[in-house]
């Protein structure tokens, strides 16, 4: 018996060492950054009536995407609500979903990549680090096996990193990209074409994520969901391609499946001449990120195409809609 305690009594002192080394330990510069980036963006939006409309995918929409044509073609105020492709979906929309009302729109250019995610890949990684220790709330709203997981999730690479974050932040290192490189709506800027030729041999060896269409996915779940749920709202979606370079090839039946996913849910659907593809040339530091110049020139061709597609009368939902 005594053993038993003895055993059980080392048990619970390893859990307080691991829960109080990692309250204290944290990552400055990329987990602490990625919370500061979505309150300055949830800030701004609780100061917009509505209709108001965001911008939502991962990094993609942050960096090729750009909130001053689309105010200026729909005549609303515009939030870029996008953050980063590795954070969940899930979490992202529940972020947001508490400030939509009626009569907003949500331009949705995901990359190819979230409409793949399995349930482990939407709820690893980073994400776990930002609801511990900045979203405990939300965290505790999603139950046991959510919550032993997200704890479970830091490992020595996690000290490691933390470590040294801590060191760089306390030296002054400041990222290139970061909640202080963000517009007053939510963009990213600053990244320059002049900045981006020092990534272009980086680009020009990247691999353009191109893959098919999945026929179902856990994240898939969660955005046919969202949509119906936005539709039942009067919240207005319109899906749209992410920026790829012109090199690849995007596949006719994939845009053709990505367009019937929005429709069938009464939601819309958008794409431009160009498949949303440009040349290298205007690539930053990633296939998936437009440089400052080329994401204006995409930003004010897409809000005349977004502004024309929301003059048109909404498809009604086909098929059994939850």
């Amino acid at each position: 018996m005594k053993k038993l305690l003895w055993l059980a009594g080392l048990v619970l002192l390893s859990v307080a060492v691991f829960l109080a080394v990692f309250s204290v330990v944290r990552r400055p510069l990329v987990v602490d950054d990625i919370q500061k980036s979505l309150d300055y963006k949830l800030d701004y939006a609780r100061t917009l009536g509505s209709p108001k409309m965001l911008i939502f995918a991962g990094s993609n929409g942050r960096y090729s995407h750009r909130c001053a044509p689309f105010s200026a073609a729909l005549e609303r105020p515009c939030v870029n609500a996008s953050l980063a492709f590795g954070i969940g979906i899930d979490f992202q929309l529940d972020q947001w979903w508490p400030l939509l009302r009626a009569g907003d729109v949500i331009y949705m250019p995901l990359e190819y990549g979230q409409y793949r995610h399995t349930s482990a890949e939407m709820h690893e990684g980073l994400q776990n680090a930002l609801m511990v220790q900045h979203q405990r709330g939300y965290l505790w709203s999603l139950g046991a096996q959510r919550i032993a997981a997200a704890y479970g999730s830091f490992d020595l690479s996690s000290l490691i990193n933390g470590l040294v974050e801590m060191a760089l932040e306390h030296r002054g290192f400041q990222r290139r990209s970061s909640a202080a490189s963000l517009t007053p709506q939510g963009d990213e800027s600053g990244h320059t074409a002049q900045q981006g030729e020092a990534y272009a041999s980086y680009v020009r060896a990247m691999v353009s994520d191109t893959s098919h269409f999945p026929p179902q996915s856990d994240s898939l779940v969660v955005i046919e969901d969202f949509l119906d749920k936005a539709r039942r709202t009067g919240v207005t979606v319109v899906g749209g391609l992410p920026t790829l370079p012109d090199s690849g090839t995007v596949d006719d039946a994939d845009i053709e499946r990505l367009r019937r996913l929005y429709e069938r849910h009464g939601q819309r659907f958008v794409v431009l001449p160009n498949r949303s593809q440009y040349p290298l040339t205007c690539f930053f530091d990633s296939t998936y990120h437009l440089n400052e110049g080329c994401q204006q020139a995409h930003s004010e061709q897409l809000a005349r195409a977004l502004s024309s597609a929301l003059a048109e009368p909404a498809r009604p939902p086909q098929g059994t809609v939850r």
